[in-house]
């Protein structure tokens, strides 16, 4: 029974703490999701982990753009397909980096290209890699993650 209580004790503590946060309001995580969707990283630069930022940044960065060297291929919508509909939503991920470079004259890659489905792997793994990171980034604005 002592040791039970003993127990108790020790959780009442960090159940009070993390009762006592408050909740951010929903404007704020909305505007935290989508500053964290739009450039790969800001969500968790603004919640102040600064060097976890740079990290994704680089990497879900530097796998777009390793997705264009290889010359992966962009999905869209209308192709019928519900698979090449999923693709262009998860190429669509990666935020401003997808119509950055339809903008500036990338129109998908050669399918004839030798790595052309490597390229086009890593533009969905980019998109996906931001994903998480913007699930990650709203946990950690919630109070679920330290």
């Amino acid at each position: 029974m002592a040791r039970k209580t003993a127990e108790q004790e020790e959780k009442a503590p960090k159940e009070a703490v993390a009762s006592s946060r408050a909740q951010p309001s929903s404007g704020s995580l909305f505007g935290l999701c989508l500053a964290a969707w739009l450039v790969p990283g800001l969500g968790h630069f603004m919640l102040g982990r600064k060097w976890r930022a740079l990290i994704l940044f680089v990497f879900i960065v530097g796998m777009f753009v390793l997705g264009l060297a290889m010359q992966g291929q962009f999905f869209s919508t209308g192709s019928g397909s519900i698979l090449h509909t999923l693709g262009f939503f998860a190429e669509l991920s990666t935020g401003v980096s997808m119509p950055a470079a339809t903008f500036f004259g990338y129109g998908g890659g050669n399918t004839y290209f030798v790595c052309s489905n490597y390229g086009t792997a890593y533009l969905i793994s980019a998109g996906m890699l931001n994903v998480l990171s913007i699930l990650d980034a709203f946990d950690i604005a919630m109070g679920r993650k330290s």
